[in-house]
């Protein structure tokens, strides 16, 4: 348990200790002791004891709790009676590390594990990138067990300045180098609002064979519609409205004309009436010059 704790703290004893001495002042429980004394001074001979007792507990306590040092002293004494957290149990981690979680539990070396508040620990946990749910049980006398649900990446997001993992409902898991590099084929998504709809548009993107074989990214535009970006650098311009008619008439035009094939580098679907699309600069100027030819000179003219 000791060798764990110590990955948080690095091996390093907490401060303890002030550099300046501050003036004493005697606190209120300090006060009602005073006070109590005397009044024991008063009683009958035959309750000196008894209310002696009484007395060292009661004024006791009550200068513990008005101190604040309720949790220290419940450690101490749960210390003595057994009842500390020797042991953490965690199940169902793989990409947050045990650090992290005993970081995130606040569990130290002596803690008392009456004094533990597993709900508060639970809370915590739910902070820490990785972790969708969690559950902490406290197994008497000295065993906290943790089950942790981790989020599965599901795309990999640009916002413009850093990518990022995100889960499928769009919530940002990590920008670390690390983790990107272990997620290497996911899918790219990039623009303000493609976090959220990722999901979706690569849910419609799937039903859709030669276009997704092909997708290399979706791109939001505007936080209204998509593009397409393809293998080879094709990008493909979806219009707001009705996206799948869109891609239903690009797939039947790779089927009928091989759009896939041609030396394309847009193909624009933002018009309703029409599809326009633009050349590769290689491609645009070859059909200049084919075009600046003669009609008997052009390949294929009728001899």
């Amino acid at each position: 348990m000791r060798s764990l704790i110590e990955q948080v703290h690095g091996g390093r004893e907490p401060a303890h200790g002030l550099d300046e001495a501050l003036p004493l002042r005697r606190s209120g429980w300090q006060r009602l002791l005073r006070r109590s004394m005397e009044a024991l001074d008063r009683l009958p001979r035959g309750l000196g004891s008894a209310g002696a007792v009484g007395f060292i507990l009661a004024t006791g306590a009550y200068g513990v709790v008005e101190g604040g040092h309720a949790p220290a002293v419940l450690d101490a004494v749960t210390a003595r009676s057994g009842f500390t957290i020797d042991a953490v149990r965690m199940t169902g981690h793989r990409e947050t590390s045990d650090s992290a979680i005993l970081a995130a539990l606040s569990v130290e070396p002596g803690s008392s594990i009456l004094a533990f508040d597993a709900a508060e620990g639970r809370e915590r946990l739910m902070t820490l990138p990785w972790i969708a749910s969690a559950t902490v049980q406290k197994l008497y006398p000295d065993t906290l067990d943790v089950v942790v649900t981790e989020r599965t990446p599901f795309a990999r997001w640009f916002d413009g300045t850093r990518t990022a993992l995100i889960a499928r409902d769009g919530t940002l898991i990590t920008d670390e180098a690390e983790a990107l590099a272990s997620y290497p084929d996911l899918p790219l998504v990039a623009g303000k609002g493609a976090a959220a709809q990722a999901d979706a548009v690569l849910a419609m993107v799937a039903a859709f064979p030669p276009v997704d074989e092909r997708l290399e990214a979706v791109v939001r535009v505007g936080d209204r519609r998509w593009d397409l970006v393809l293998e080879g650098g094709v990008t493909i311009n979806l219009p707001e409205a009705d996206p799948e008619a869109a891609l239903a008439e690009v797939v039947r035009l790779a089927e009928s004309e091989g759009l896939f094939a041609r030396d394309i580098v847009v193909v624009d679907l933002r018009l309703a009436d029409r599809i326009v699309v633009r050349l590769s600069p290689e491609a645009a100027e070859r059909r200049r010059a084919e075009l600046a030819k003669k009609p008997g000179q052009r390949k294929g003219a009728a001899t």
